[in-house]
């Protein structure tokens, strides 16, 4: 039994070691796999930049090639039309001396042969134009024997330019569809990736947004309520501001029917909806705006004579604005409506020249200044 159980240990100690050895000689393949895996890859970087370097010295040199070509034709040409125009001063300055010479012949055989020498110059006209001529022939087809060898230079400079590019293009397009099928590879690899890693997002974005539109919803019920309360305390401070403004201008010198607009706050409750990410997103957004609260002002006391209150209402409220809009426009100062409202002594002087002008009651006038300041307020 014992020797039994000595074989099983033994057995189950060689497994382990065979396995430990199976194990060390699969890391070691691996590691030469990942080294060999990397010398290729560094081959494969300097071939690439090998060939870089190559195809821009090739340019280089070609294009060197090209300018010195372009600078010899230049300079070849510009030796010749230097040969030309020698050669054209020489042939003048002979003909001017060989002229000079021959009038000089001419006026000292002028003296002694007058016959002979009109006929003498007879011929030597006729002489000077046949030579003009032939030197004229011979110029012009040394012109054109010119011209066809530099056309002749020009196209055998074409046709190997041509040559040459052709041969580059062929090999960049070469180059290209090598280039162009490693880059689709690699773009395909990357746009799998990416929908992958595009279909975690979105998943995640979703539920940020299921999130974030559940809040929202809870913040605009939020402010909804307190946009509420503070328009109806905002209604309530405006009304006894016209009430006390009011008083304060007419101060007991008269009794005043002046209708306060009574300001109601209409709440609107939220639907109750599902929104959208994107809606919820823009209604968050969106805050509700702040009303400033009116200027406190001071009490007017306007001293003039009680009238009775009209019966009627003013019979064109129109002209009755136009005038406090041209009141306010002629003013020094560039007030508004509320500051105009807020000055005493101002809004006695328009009482006065509003009376005056439109023969309206002042009353009127107050109610419809009133009404335009709550509006510019508004």
């Amino acid at each position: 039994m014992a020797s039994l159980m000595q074989g099983f240990a033994e057995a189950r100690q060689q497994r382990l070691q065979e396995r430990a050895k199976f194990l060390a000689e699969q890391q070691l393949a691996r590691q030469e796999r990942e080294k060999a895996l990397q010398t290729q890859s560094e081959a494969t970087a300097a071939y690439l930049a090998h060939a870089e370097q190559t195809r821009l010295a090739w340019e280089q040199g070609r294009q060197a090639i090209a300018e010195n070509a372009l600078a010899s034709r230049q300079e070849e040409l510009q030796n010749r039309a230097n040969q030309v125009s020698q050669y054209l001063q020489d042939l003048s300055s002979n003909r001017a001396q060989q002229a000079t010479e021959d009038s000089e012949e001419r006026a000292q055989e002028v003296r002694t042969r007058t016959f002979k020498t009109r006929s003498q110059l007879k011929h030597i006209h006729k002489a000077r134009i046949r030579t003009g001529q032939a030197d004229r022939a011979q110029r012009q087809q040394l012109t054109q024997e010119r011209a066809a060898f530099t056309q002749m230079q020009i196209e055998d400079i074409n046709k190997a330019r041509l040559a040459n590019a052709k041969a580059a293009a062929q090999q960049r397009a070469q180059e290209t569809q090598a280039r162009t099928a490693e880059v689709s590879a690699q773009i395909q690899a990357t746009s799998e990736q990416r929908l992958a890693q595009a279909k975690q997002d979105a998943a995640s974005r979703n539920q940020e947004l299921s999130d974030r539109a559940a809040n929202v919803k809870e913040s605009l019920a939020h402010l909804e309520a307190n946009r509420l309360a503070t328009a109806e305390a905002q209604a309530n401070q405006l009304s006894a501001f016209r009430v006390n403004l009011s008083n304060s201008v007419w101060a007991g010198s008269r009794s005043l029917a002046v209708p306060q607009p009574v300001t109601k706050v209409v709440s609107n409750p939220i639907p109750e909806r599902t929104d959208t990410p994107a809606k919820s997103k823009k209604k968050a957004a969106k805050e509700p705006e702040t009303v400033a609260p009116p200027v406190a002002t001071k009490p007017v006391e306007v001293k003039e004579t009680p009238k009775e209150t009209p019966k009627e209402a003013p019979k064109s409220s129109g002209k009755i604005e136009q005038f406090v809009v041209d009141y306010v426009a002629q003013l020094s100062t560039n007030s508004s409506l509320l500051e105009v409202v807020n000055d005493r002594d101002t809004v006695r002087d328009l009482l006065a020249q509003g009376a005056n002008t439109l023969k309206v009651d002042p009353s009127d006038i107050l109610n419809t200044l009133l009404q335009m300041a709550e509006g510019s307020s508004t």
